[in-house]
C-alpha cells in the first residue's frame, strides 16, 4: 500500500482523511485545498466572491505575424484587433511574445519596461500604449498576448490585462519557464531551448473580473501544469486564457491535447493564442493553431498556422452546467492525494519513485 511508505505523520493524515470522507459526502460549493499549497495572487480581483453576469460574450483570438520589427508587428496587432472588433469580439486575446520574435537573444533587446496595474502606459512601453489606445478606443478588454519585460536586470515574460478604458487591471509573469531538451526520433525533431538562459520566472497566480465571469491567466508552457489551473478554477475561474507560442516538435503532439486537457480538468473554457507561423526558417517556427475549448472539451474553433482573427461566442453559464452534470468538484479525495500537490512529491518517496 501507497500509504505505507509515508512518514508517520502523513500515513496518519491519510487514514484521518479517509474516514472523515466515508462520514460525509461534501456539498457541491466544498472546493479541494492542499495543505501548504500557498499561492500568491495577482491584482485583478476580488477574493471571496465570484462575479460576473454570467451572460454571453463574444471572444477574439488574433494570430498575428511577428517580424524582427517591432513597429511592424505593433501595426499587425492593431490591424488586428480592429478586425476582432469588426466581428463583434468584447475580449481579443493576442499570442505569446506577438512584438518580440521569440528566441532567448532578443528577449531583452526587445523587452520594455511595462506599467504596472493601476499605472498608465508611457512611452517606456510602446506595445502597451497601443493596447491601451486600442481597449479604450474601441471599448474592448485586451489580453496582450506576452511581452519580454524589462525590471531592473531582470527580463520577465508577461501578459497584461487592459479593460474598455484604457486601463491595466492584471499582470501575469510566466510562472514555468520553457526549459526543454528532447532527443530526435523517428517521428519527432530534436528540440531544445532554455528561457532560464534569460528570463525569470513570476510567482504570483493570476486572475482576472471580467463583466461576465472570473478569468485565469497563463503563458504557454504554463499549461503543461493541471495544479494551476485546478487552483484557479477553485478561485471560481471560468475561462482558462494562455497566450503560447508552441513549436513545431511539440506543438502537433500536445498543443490541441493540453488545451482540452486543461477544459476536462476544470470544466472550464480554454483559450490558446498562438502567433502566426514565419515564412522564414531561420526563425522559430510557431505551431499556430490558436484554438478555443469548451467545459466539455469541445474544440469550439481552431485556426491553422497563417496570420487570422477568430470570433466566437463563450457562455459561462455553461461551465456551470458541466461541472453540476459531472461533479469533480467536491468528489476529490483530497485525504488521499493533497500531500503530492506541494512541489509535485509524494512525501517519503525516494528519488526513483519520482521519475
Amino acid at each position: 500500500m501507497l500509504g505505507a511508505l509515508l512518514p508517520r505523520s502523513a500515513h496518519a493524515h491519510f487514514l484521518a482523511g479517509a474516514a472523515a470522507a466515508q462520514r460525509r459526502r461534501p456539498s457541491a460549493q466544498t472546493r479541494w485545498a492542499a495543505p501548504g499549497f500557498g499561492v500568491l495572487m495577482s491584482a485583478g480581483y476580488a477574493a471571496g466572491r465570484v462575479p460576473g453576469s454570467n451572460s454571453k460574450f463574444k471572444v477574439g483570438l488574433c494570430q498575428t505575424h511577428v517580424s524582427h520589427d517591432k513597429k511592424e508587428s505593433l501595426a499587425n496587432a492593431k490591424a488586428a484587433i480592429q478586425e476582432a472588433v469588426k466581428k463583434g469580439a468584447e475580449l481579443v486575446v493576442l499570442g505569446e511574445m506577438w512584438s518580440c520574435p521569440y528566441a532567448t537573444k532578443y528577449f531583452r533587446d526587445y523587452g520594455e519596461r511595462l506599467p504596472l496595474p493601476g499605472q498608465l502606459a508611457g512611452e517606456s512601453s510602446p506595445s502597451v500604449k497601443l493596447l491601451c489606445e486600442m481597449a479604450k478606443e474601441h471599448k474592448v478588454w485586451i489580453v496582450g498576448g506576452s511581452l519580454p519585460e524589462l525590471e531592473a536586470d531582470k527580463v520577465y515574460n508577461t501578459s497584461l490585462v487592459v479593460n474598455p478604458e484604457g486601463g491595466i487591471v492584471a499582470r501575469h509573469r510566466k510562472v514555468h519557464l520553457f526549459d526543454i531538451d528532447v532527443a530526435a526520433t523517428a517521428t519527432r525533431a530534436a528540440m531544445k531551448f532554455k528561457e532560464s538562459d534569460v528570463l525569470t520566472a513570476g510567482e504570483t497566480m493570476t486572475l482576472v473580473d471580467l463583466p461576465w465571469c472570473r478569468a485565469g491567466l497563463g503563458i504557454c508552457y504554463d499549461s503543461r501544469f493541471p495544479e494551476l489551473a485546478l487552483a484557479m478554477r477553485a478561485e471560481g475561474a471560468k475561462v482558462m486564457i494562455y497566450p503560447g507560442a508552441f513549436n513545431m516538435t511539440t506543438g502537433p503532439a500536445h498543443y490541441g491535447l493540453l488545451a482540452r486537457g486543461r477544459a476536462v480538468d476544470t470544466q472550464s473554457y480554454v483559450v490558446f493564442c498562438s502567433p502566426a507561423r514565419s515564412s522564414d526558417k531561420n526563425d522559430y517556427q510557431a505551431w499556430g493553431h490558436s484554438q478555443l475549448v469548451s467545459p466539455w472539451a469541445e474544440v469550439v474553433v481552431e485556426a491553422e498556422h497563417e496570420v487570422g482573427v477568430w470570433v466566437v461566442e463563450v457562455d459561462p453559464a455553461e461551465a456551470d452546467r458541466i461541472r453540476e452534470q459531472v461533479p469533480t468538484s467536491y468528489q476529490k479525495r483530497g485525504d488521499l492525494y493533497a500531500p503530492y500537490a506541494q512541489l509535485g512529491k509524494a512525501p517519503g518517496l525516494g528519488e526513483a519513485a519520482q521519475r
